[in-house]
C-alpha cells in the first residue's frame, strides 16, 4: 500500500487525500475514523494517487533531469568535464552547464549543483527585491532563501521575506511576479482586491504569471 501521513481536522466531514508538492501523500479525516477505514480508502484511491504522483514527477523533471537543467527559464545541457586545468566548480558556457566536480560521486555532484543554483538565485533575487521595493515604496527587514516544501515565497508579520531558492529555474518575469507578490503583502497581509490592485500596478501580466506558477509548481504566501 502507498505510504501516507494521516492528519485530523476539526472541520473535516469526510476522508480527503492531498498530494504535497514534495510528493508526500496526506490523508485528512474527521476525528475517530478507524485505521481500517482509512487504509481501505487509500487502497481504493491508489490509481488516482499514482496518477497525481506521476504528474508531480513530470513537473519536477521540467526543471531538472539527469541531462538537463533549467536556469532562469532556459534549458541547458549538463556536461561533466573532469578537467585538471579548469577551476573546480560549475559555469555556464553557451547552452551548456559545465560541471568540473571535486570527485566523481552522483551525491557530491548533486550537492555542488544545488550550491551553484542557490548562489545564482541569491545574486539575482536580493538586488532585484531591493530595486522593486524601491519602486513600490515599501520597506522590508530581511530576505531569507531556503528550499520551502510548499511555497515559492512568503512574507511574515515582521516584514521578513522568504523565497524558495528553486525560483532559479523560473524566468525573470516569473521571479519578479513572486517578488512583487510578497512585497505587496507588506501593505496588505491578505489577498483582497486592494492587494491584487497593487500587484497589477507593478505587473500587468500577473494573472498569466500566477497561472504559470499554479501549473508548474508550488503556492505563494
Amino acid at each position: 500500500m502507498i505510504d501516507f501521513t494521516h492528519k485530523t481536522h476539526p472541520r473535516s466531514r469526510s476522508i480527503k487525500i492531498r498530494i504535497q508538492p514534495n510528493g508526500e501523500v496526506v490523508v485528512v479525516t474527521p476525528k475517530f475514523i478507524s485505521k481500517k477505514k482509512i487504509n481501505n480508502f487509500v487502497i481504493q484511491s491508489e490509481v488516482w494517487i499514482n496518477k497525481q504522483l506521476a504528474k508531480l514527477k513530470q513537473k519536477q523533471d521540467f526543471y531538472e533531469t539527469k541531462n538537463e537543467l533549467m536556469i532562469f527559464g532556459k534549458k541547458y545541457q549538463k556536461e561533466i568535464i573532469f578537467s585538471s586545468i579548469d577551476k573546480i566548480g560549475i559555469k555556464i558556457h553557451q547552452n551548456k552547464v559545465l560541471i568540473n566536480p571535486i570527485e566523481n560521486s552522483a551525491e557530491k555532484i548533486a550537492s555542488e549543483i544545488s550550491r551553484f543554483l542557490k548562489f545564482t538565485i541569491e545574486r539575482y533575487i536580493i538586488p532585484r527585491t531591493h530595486q522593486l521595493s524601491g519602486k513600490m515604496n515599501l520597506k522590508f527587514n530581511r530576505i531569507t532563501l531556503r528550499q520551502q516544501k510548499t511555497r515559492w515565497g512568503s512574507c511574515s508579520n515582521q516584514k521578513n521575506l522568504n523565497f524558495n531558492w528553486r525560483l532559479v529555474h523560473c524566468s525573470p518575469n516569473i521571479i519578479d511576479y513572486v517578488i512583487i507578490h510578497e512585497l505587496a503583502h507588506l501593505k496588505h497581509m491578505d489577498h483582497s482586491h486592494k492587494f491584487w490592485t497593487l500587484v497589477k500596478s507593478f505587473d500587468q501580466e500577473y494573472l498569466k504569471h500566477r497561472g504559470w506558477l499554479k501549473r508548474n509548481g508550488l503556492t505563494l504566501g
